[in-house]
């Protein structure tokens, strides 16, 4: 079956460059979706609140059509103990440090994802990109890893978006935490938790890993980490 162009676009092509703009104490703006995102956020599933450490825009790439905005909330506490080792590491260094995104993906504190779309996309269209992203990362965790079932795990997580549409505005967000527990809402409406460490492992992956799909969304989160850190 032939996907649509923006259906791909949703997790490839690539991401502009922007810098969040703190519009109060309590959110930052990304600038060019508008989208505004909480400082802080409490992740379905959790009673804690997670720190924003960074946002980017998704576009399409070809004629630059804004999809979505995104942005990465940790558990700032948790982080601090997990990354302890890099916190006099320099953010230019950082950058190159595949070591310090791999102990990210250790997943050794809780990490929060915060989608929100910026256009209206069918639902099937979102659950197809998403499996096109995470299958190959979960099949890579089983071999790499030794983490197998996630392709179990990631067919319920494709039941989460049968919707017929996706619509601007649209808040998606996934909260994964050491155990591997994935809790998602849609909506603002939670969906059953999901046990599965190579889907969360995955689903982080697709931003912060070797090959994110926002190189500049990627780089805005380490600037982020070393103020934390530091």
């Amino acid at each position: 079956m032939r996907r649509s162009a923006l259906c791909l676009a949703l997790l490839a092509g690539v991401a502009a460059p922007s810098t969040a703009r703190q519009t109060g104490p309590d959110a930052v703006r990304e600038p060019q979706s508008g989208v505004l995102f909480p400082v802080q956020l409490t992740p379905p599933g959790a009673t804690t609140p997670h720190q924003l450490m960074g946002t980017a825009i998704r576009v399409k790439t070809w004629f630059r059509v804004k999809v979505y905005a995104f942005g990465l909330y940790v558990d700032p506490d948790g982080a601090r103990s997990a990354l302890s080792a890099f916190g006099a590491v320099p953010a230019s260094a950082l950058e190159r440090d595949e070591r310090f995104f791999q102990r990210i993906l250790d997943m050794e504190f809780a990490m929060t994802l915060r989608i929100v779309l910026t256009r209206d996309v069918g639902g099937k269209d979102v659950a197809d990109s998403f499996d096109d992203a995470l299958r190959p990362r979960i099949r890579r965790a089983a071999a790499e890893k030794n983490l197998p079932g996630g392709e179990t795990a990631l067919r319920q997580f494709r039941g989460y978006f049968n919707l017929e549409e996706v619509a601007k505005g649209t808040e998606i967000i996934f909260s994964c935490g050491p155990g591997g527990r994935l809790e998602t809402s849609v909506k603002g409406e939670s969906r059953p938790a999901i046990e599965s460490a190579p889907l969360c492992w995955a689903l982080f992956d697709v931003y912060l890993g070797e090959k994110p799909i926002s190189a500049d969304g990627r780089k805005s989160i380490i600037a982020a980490f070393t103020g934390l850190l530091g």
